[in-house]
């Protein structure tokens, strides 16, 4: 197997301000339902290593 996907459950919660009409932030929030998965989409049971989260904030328009 080589590719792994980490499945989490969670929110994403985005700020707009309504003066400029523009969305200034995203924040992710991840909950403890993890799964993983090959590349497939089949579950991978047991799977050790530690997959940190690595989101970065889009830099678009509507967030400046």
């Amino acid at each position: 197997m080589s590719i792994v996907k980490k499945v989490t459950v969670g929110f994403v919660v985005q700020t707009f301000d309504t003066d400029t009409e523009k969305f200034i932030s995203q924040e992710f929030i991840a909950g403890d339902q993890v799964d993983f998965e090959d590349e497939s989409g089949e579950p991978v049971d047991e799977f050790s290593e530690y997959l940190p989260f690595e989101m970065v904030q889009p830099l678009n328009d509507w967030n400046l």
